[in-house]
C-alpha cells in the first residue's frame, strides 16, 4: 500500500476521477472542487492510496477547511488511519475531516491518538439524490436569480443560515460569499409580490450532477412553504438544463428539512460525519 500526494490536480483527477464518479453524489464535494481546481488556482492538497494497482482510496484538503475522504465502495476503513498517520508524518494540518462515517472515526481515532487533540462530532449528515421533482411549485411566487441589489439581504440571510447551521466560518465569510455567488449567478431566491422570502443556492457541479446549499428561509416566512418552492424550482430548472440529478446535504438531526426534500423527490443515498478537531487538555 502507497500514500501519494499528487502536485498535479490534471494527473490526480486521471487517478481519482472514474472511481469516484461510481458514486458521483455521494462524491460531489471532491468531484466539484476537483472541476473548480482545473480553472481556478487554489492552495490544495490531493492524496490517494494505491493497492495493488489500484486506488483504495482518496483525501483532500484546501485550506483552512476540513480533510475530505472518498466514499470509495469495498475499503477497509482502516486505510483511513494510514492516511492519518501519513499526514501527521508530513507535518499538515488538520482542523477536522468529512467523508464516510466509518472512514472519518478511523481517521479521527488515530489522528487523535497522534497529536493528543480533540474530536467532537460537528454534524452527523445525510447525502440526498434528486432525479425528478415530485411537487410543482405553487403560483405563490416565483424563483428570481440574485444581483447585486439584493447582496446585503443574501449577507445577512447567510448569517442567520450559519446561526442556524452552527456554521461559524459561514458567518465569518457571509460577506464575500454573498458577493461571490451573485458575480457566479449562482444564489435564487424566491418572490412573493415584492418580497424576497427564501434563499437557495447552487454550490457545485460535477459532470451529470449539481449540488444544491445554503437553503433558508427567515423566520417570519417559515411554514409557507417557501423552502419547498425555492428547491422544488431550482431543481426543476436545473433537471431542465440538462444536469441528470440533483443532490444536497441535510443534518440529519433536523427533520423539517430533511421531510421537505423527500416530498420533493430527494432520496437518501449516501451519509458523512463532519468532525472538529481542538487542543486537547
Amino acid at each position: 500500500m502507497q500514500i501519494k500526494i499528487d502536485t498535479s490536480v490534471k494527473s490526480y483527477t486521471e487517478k481519482v476521477e472514474k472511481i469516484l464518479m461510481k458514486k458521483e453524489a455521494c462524491n460531489n464535494l471532491m468531484l466539484g472542487i476537483l472541476h473548480r481546481l482545473h480553472t481556478n488556482n487554489i492552495d490544495c492538497s490531493l492524496g490517494h492510496v494505491e493497492d495493488n494497482d489500484r486506488v483504495a482510496a482518496a483525501f483532500m484538503r484546501t485550506p483552512p477547511h476540513n480533510w475530505i475522504i472518498a466514499d470509495i465502495d469495498h475499503t477497509d476503513p482502516d486505510v483511513n488511519g494510514a492516511v492519518a498517520d501519513y499526514i501527521y508524518e508530513k507535518g499538515m494540518e488538520s482542523p477536522g475531516v468529512i467523508g464516510p462515517i466509518a472512514a472519518a472515526k478511523k481517521f479521527t481515532e488515530r489522528w487523535t491518538a497522534l497529536t493528543n487533540m480533540t474530536a467532537a462530532v460537528h454534524m452527523n449528515q445525510l447525502i440526498y439524490q434528486l432525479d425528478k421533482v415530485n411537487v410543482t411549485p405553487s403560483g405563490n411566487g416565483e424563483l428570481f436569480k440574485a444581483t447585486e441589489q439584493e447582496q446585503d439581504l443574501i449577507t445577512d440571510w447567510l448569517i442567520q443560515f450559519a446561526r442556524e447551521a452552527n456554521e461559524a466560518t459561514v458567518a465569518d465569510r457571509a460577506e464575500h460569499l454573498a458577493r461571490q455567488f451573485v458575480k457566479n449567478g449562482s444564489v435564487y431566491l424566491w418572490k412573493v409580490g415584492n418580497q424576497f422570502v427564501s434563499m437557495a443556492n447552487i454550490s457545485r457541479k460535477t459532470k451529470n450532477g449539481a449540488t444544491i446549499n445554503a437553503v433558508f428561509t427567515p423566520d417570519k416566512y417559515k411554514r409557507k412553504g417557501y423552502a419547498t418552492n425555492t428547491v422544488a424550482a431550482l431543481s426543476k430548472q436545473l433537471l431542465d438544463e440538462g444536469f441528470q440529478f440533483c443532490s444536497l446535504y441535510t443534518d440529519q438531526a433536523n427533520p423539517t428539512s430533511n421531510s421537505i426534500y423527500k416530498k420533493i423527490g430527494y432520496e437518501v443515498v449516501g451519509s458523512s460525519i463532519v468532525f472538529h478537531f481542538g487542543e486537547g487538555e
